[in-house]
């Protein structure tokens, strides 16, 4: 059920794709911190980051069911109405190519908070801005989920181009 035809996306899918990646956010705001100081205070300090690792593929696969389900629900019947007798095909829910885009796009999504964002943190701590972390981890969040949503959205296009079948001359009599 990608955008419609010669579309790279719409208002329905994008909503869908805000508002499900929102609810990522909030648990990532909510319920890690919480995770994660549970793991610090029982020992485990040293697999904090494959916890974080987990948890993110945990979450992007949680928000993918989330995106598709609001997506098929606020795509409503905008389709043009067709006749009575005509048979209608069935929404796709997802498909192949789009599955591939989406999991290589939130891969380097989850690459980018495994390697950089630590990177970033330690630097802001070192120069002694504890007082950035929340609004830099905010921001950071909002731009890498832009960049995702971007290469997602043309990894499922190339992907989908490239999985069309290809129309062959016609045969000469």
């Amino acid at each position: 059920m990608p955008a419609p035809r010669g579309k790279l996306t719409d208002l329905p899918e994008l909503s869908a794709y805000v508002i499900a990646h929102a609810a990522g956010y909030a648990w990532g705001y909510l319920v890690n911190p919480m995770i994660f100081r549970s793991l610090a205070e029982q020992g485990h300090r040293d697999h904090l980051l494959l916890a974080a690792v987990l948890l993110s593929i945990a979450v992007a696969g949680v928000v993918l069911l989330l995106f598709l389900v609001l997506r098929k629900a606020m795509s409503g019947t905008s389709a043009p109405l067709a006749p009575a007798h005509a048979p209608i095909a069935p929404a796709k829910f997802t498909d192949l190519p789009e599955l591939g885009a989406y999991v290589i796009a939130h891969g380097l999504g989850i690459a980018w908070g495994a390697i950089v964002n630590p990177l970033i943190f330690r630097s802001l701590l070192a120069q002694g801005h504890r007082d950035y972390l929340m609004l830099t981890s905010f921001s950071i969040s909002i731009a890498v989920s832009v960049v995702v949503l971007l290469i997602f959205l043309f990894l499922r296009r190339a992907m989908t181009i490239a999985g069309a079948p290809t129309l062959s001359p016609p045969a000469r009599r």
